[in-house]
Parts: structure tokens; C-alpha cells; sequence
């Protein structure tokens, strides 16, 4: 019989919830490896490469964008295969990147638009963030099991 978060509606809803990381973690390895696009890829990462040099942090962009990739890769992979560890990757992965990347309160209140652009972005990660504590909470952690032809016959 199949575990209860192993239903069909519940691997679509993991599978939908994972997707945006698992697309973000393949194009930014895509995007790293072509020397042409490998600057846009750390230029995104610069609101929270400076973020954390206020801090007195400082880490290479490169490393960076690579370590957050595999945070996308590896912790949407597990989720879909119902895995809490998969969800707690991608909250590690979350918090910090929504604090550091979208502080709507520090965009100038006279550029409405752009405030609200980087409004919506923090909302959008708030609300993936409900999504995943969901699942961490509701699942079962039976894994999801792929049905294979046996080949031995």
C-alpha cells in the first residue's frame, strides 16, 4: 500500500514546490560554466556578497554561487523523493538569501516600483518558505519509490 504523502496529488505539489530550485540550481551551473555568462551569475550574488561584507564576512563570490547552487540541487532533489533533509537544505538555503538579497525597507521610498518589485520578491520566498515547512511537517518521510521493470526474468 502507498504511504499517505506518497499520493499522486502530494508528489506533484513536492515536485511543483521544488521546481523553481532545481531550475535556478541547473541554470546557474550552466551559466557558471560558459565563461561569458559566469559574470552575470556573480553579479547577482553582489546585494549578498556585500550584505555579508558589512559583516565582516568575506567569501568568494564563485564559491558562493556554486555552494548555493547545490543547496537548490541537492535539497529540491530530496523533496521531491519526501526527504525532510531536502527541506531543511532549502530553508538554510532561503533565509538568509531573502534577508541578505530582497530588504525592501532599505530601497529609497521615493522609487515605489522598485520597492515594490523587491516587496514581491521577499514575499514570493516567504510564501516558498510556508510551502516547505509544510511539507517538513506533514511528511511521513516514506521515501518515494520509483517503480522498476525487473529485468532479471
Amino acid at each position: 500500500m502507498a504511504s499517505r504523502s506518497n499520493s499522486l496529488p502530494l508528489v506533484v505539489a513536492r515536485f511543483l514546490l521544488a521546481c523553481p530550485f532545481l531550475v535556478a540550481s541547473v541554470m546557474t551551473f550552466t551559466l557558471l560554466h560558459k565563461k561569458e555568462t559566469s559574470g552575470n551569475v556573480v553579479d547577482q550574488l553582489s546585494p549578498i556578497t556585500q550584505a555579508l561584507g558589512e559583516m565582516g564576512k568575506d567569501l568568494p563570490k564563485e564559491k558562493l554561487a556554486v555552494l548555493l547552487a547545490v543547496m537548490q540541487g541537492i535539497g529540491g532533489y530530496l523533496m521531491v523523493f519526501n526527504h525532510k533533509f531536502g527541506g531543511l537544505l532549502l530553508m538554510t538555503y532561503l533565509l538568509p538569501v531573502t534577508v541578505l538579497s530582497h530588504q525592501f525597507w532599505k530601497v529609497d521610498p521615493s522609487n515605489f516600483q522598485e520597492q515594490l518589485d523587491v516587496l514581491g520578491q521577499f514575499l514570493k520566498n516567504i510564501g516558498l518558505m510556508g510551502g516547505i515547512l509544510a511539507f517538513m511537517a506533514s511528511t511521513d518521510e516514506v521515501p518515494l519509490k520509483v517503480k522498476r521493470k525487473d529485468h532479471m526474468e
